[in-house]
């Protein structure tokens, strides 16, 4: 008898909360299908939809036949795949440390007290709003090897020779990275500066006390200040490196030969230009496997390090 009046005490409350917690959940993820359907519509199906793609033979007309892994194969077997893959990683290593030492360098200048510092801000972010298509014609004509502004500059300060900028494989790479440079630099800059002004200003000012010279306070107050800020640009500045496209699509076309030709290229001639969208699918799942692997490989050093 007691046993069972106590079965019915625990079991009441039991009883009343489940309705309540259901609820909840129902209302959770009522807040989450704003989210959830475009997440859904715009880039899980396409993930599951571009998988089964590359198990096919499958053109411009749809579906042809199904291949297994063979597409796989015979992108693993081409040697074409390596060194695309090499020219995309090759442009994060120019890239990515120059942008990122470039947008910090500016956003020290402009956090100082300086009267020209909202004009800098502004000179320096207004080329982030521009499409890669306006950015891409822009640095073609000021690239041109006969006409350019660029090399017009440098015979002005003593150059004889005419510098070929986007067809020699020796300059092309720089003249991209130049241009992607000039292009993201700004909003680098600004992500930067807002971990800047996040950081104590009374942390400064006790290092001046104890006698800690410039380089000593960027060294041991600004640097870490901004290790959670610079975590965050390394990764975004590494996956927008690797889909490296408009700029050589427009300034290149992939040459001279195929020296800037990058992995997002290859995938678009492949499927747009020789109508193998199987094989395109198949070069898609497993260049974004490579960035997925290095996106799991970087928050784990940077979590052992916060750690």
């Amino acid at each position: 008898m007691e046993r069972s009046v106590i079965e019915n005490k625990a079991a009441t409350p039991l009883r009343r909360r489940e309705p309540i917690h259901l609820l909840k959940e129902l209302k959770a993820i009522f807040y989450l299908i704003p989210f959830l359907v475009p997440f859904t519509v715009f880039y899980l199906w396409p993930v599951i939809r571009g998988a089964w793609m590359s198990l096919h033979v499958w053109g411009i007309q749809g579906m042809q036949k199904y291949v297994a892994l063979a597409n796989y194969k015979k992108i693993l077997e081409n040697p074409d795949f390596y060194s695309y893959l090499w020219n995309s990683f090759y442009f994060v290593l120019l890239c990515a440390p120059t942008v990122l030492v470039l947008g910090l360098v500016l956003a020290l200048i402009i956090n100082q007290r300086i009267w020209v510092r909202t004009l800098i801000r502004s000179v320096f972010f207004l080329p982030y709003v521009l499409s890669v298509s306006v950015v891409s014609f822009i640095w073609l004509k000021l690239f041109d090897a006969k006409n350019g502004p660029v090399n017009a500059v440098l015979h002005a300060l003593g150059m004889n020779a005419d510098i070929n900028w986007l067809t020699d494989h020796r300059f092309v790479w720089w003249a991209i990275t130049i241009a992607t440079d000039w292009w993201s630099v700004g909003f680098v800059m600004v992500l930067f500066l807002a971990g800047l002004q996040e950081i104590p200003t009374d942390h400064y000012e006790a290092a001046k006390i104890d006698g800690a010279n410039a380089w000593q306070r960027f060294w041991s107050i600004t640097l870490p200040g901004l290790s959670s800020v610079m975590k965050i640009q390394i990764f975004y500045q590494i996956i927008n490196c690797l889909k490296l496209f408009g700029q050589v699509q427009i300034m290149t076309g992939g040459g001279p030969g195929d020296s800037t030709n990058t992995m997002i290229r290859y995938i678009y001639v492949t499927g747009f230009k020789k109508d193998m969208f199987g094989l395109a699918a198949a070069q898609s799942m497993i260049f974004c496997f490579i960035m997925l692997l290095i996106a799991v490989v970087q928050f784990k050093i940077t979590d052992r390090k916060d750690g």
